[in-house]
């Protein structure tokens, strides 16, 4: 790529008038960091500064040139040159009705790939002046809801066989495996990761499965490239009627506790289909961070962590709010946790956050 002087000589060669004009007096501020999502638009946004002598030297500022460039793109991808506007394929200006008085010279991509990230440079030349600044984009794509393929088709309990995840994003993510109580698988299988044509990641992973010690689900779960969790998907081995389509639970997104004081995790169970008698069989609270579970009920017996309990006092298995209570809230409790439920007619999990707030 052309450097950024040269350039800026190649503009002061193009516009001989305002040839003594120079950085002092023109300044263009653009967003350092920009996120664009895939497959949809993404905005650079650049706005041109006159400084003070500028508006008493100039009475009509104008903007002759303007040159959007991409490292690594040898030619323009926008450029406006005394009243003629060229582009490559899916860039515009970002104001619909720009013209040379309009300061705003912000770049719009109609349809971001994952080619379209790197590090961008405006550069302006004006009758009052010249200059360029950078910005970055970074592209992002959500990891789609993963599949799970068994190998063999029909595995069950008392089959060795394997479970292979994948699930298609960026940038690179990680897959992990979690047993039917939700916690994490201790022997991860590795993750192998393929670049498509379109530079989407995709990840895999497959987890071997040996017959009389396998469980009746396996969930596996797809983190983005900061550590957060973003989908699931749960596998239930033959011989096991459940699903998670019969059951939802609904949890309150955010959750603020107060500090040492009580704070409440509000999650209630939803049948989607009528059930005779519904019985809860599990009930498991967890915590990021946390290994073992905070709140555990199985079969009739209750276990928790000190502070951690039912938020209904008289709570039984026929009681669809399994809210949890945190009896005197402090910093460590903040964080994600996560409710997992199984019952005679389906099971399924979902997440909560608690922040905390007060004088500490």
């Amino acid at each position: 790529m052309a450097s950024a002087g040269f350039l800026l000589l190649t503009l002061a060669v193009l516009i001989s008038e305002g040839s003594s004009q120079g950085y002092a007096f023109v300044e263009i501020h653009c967003k350092t960091q920009n996120i664009g999502q895939y497959e949809q638009e993404s905005r650079l946004d650049c706005v041109i500064h006159y400084s003070e002598r500028d508006v008493v030297d100039v009475e009509d500022p104008e903007i002759m040139v303007v040159i959007w460039r991409k490292e690594e793109v040898e030619e323009p991808i926008l450029k406006y040159n005394h009243g003629k506007l060229t582009s490559l394929p899916g860039y515009s200006f970002a104001e619909p009705s720009w013209n040379n008085k309009n300061v705003n010279v912000s770049l719009l991509i109609h349809k971001t790939a994952v080619k379209d990230e790197g590090v961008y440079t405006c550069f302006v030349f004006t009758n009052s002046g010249f200059n360029s600044n950078q910005t970055r984009l970074n592209v992002t794509a959500k990891y789609g809801v993963p599949t799970i393929q068994p190998q063999p088709q029909d595995i069950d309990l008392d089959t060795d066989g394997s479970l292979t995840c994948k699930s298609t994003g960026y940038p690179k993510g990680r897959l992990s495996w979690f047993d039917k109580d939700i916690k994490p698988w201790l022997d991860q299988p590795e993750v192998k990761v393929l670049k498509t044509e379109n530079g989407l990641f995709l990840l895999s992973s497959t987890l071997k499965i040996q017959g009389g010690s396998a469980f009746s689900q396996y969930t596996c779960k797809v983190f983005n490239a900061r550590g957060d969790e973003e989908v699931e998907k749960s596998f239930n081995s033959a011989g096991s009627s459940q699903s998670e389509a019969f059951v939802k639970i609904h949890c309150k997104t955010q959750n603020i506790g107060q500090y040492e004081q009580e704070s409440r995790l509000d999650c209630v169970i939803h049948y989607l289909e009528e059930v005779e008698d519904p019985e809860i069989l599990v009930v498991i609270w967890s915590r990021e961070g946390v290994e073992e579970p905070i709140l555990k009920y199985e079969n009739g017996k209750l276990t928790s962590l000190p502070g951690y309990l039912f938020a209904e006092p008289s709570w039984n298995n026929k009681n669809v709010n399994v809210s949890l209570l945190i009896h005197k809230t402090a910093v460590k409790d903040e964080g994600v946790y996560t409710c997992y439920v199984f019952t005679n007619s389906g099971y399924n999990t979902n997440h909560t956050r608690l922040n905390v707030t007060g004088e500490l």
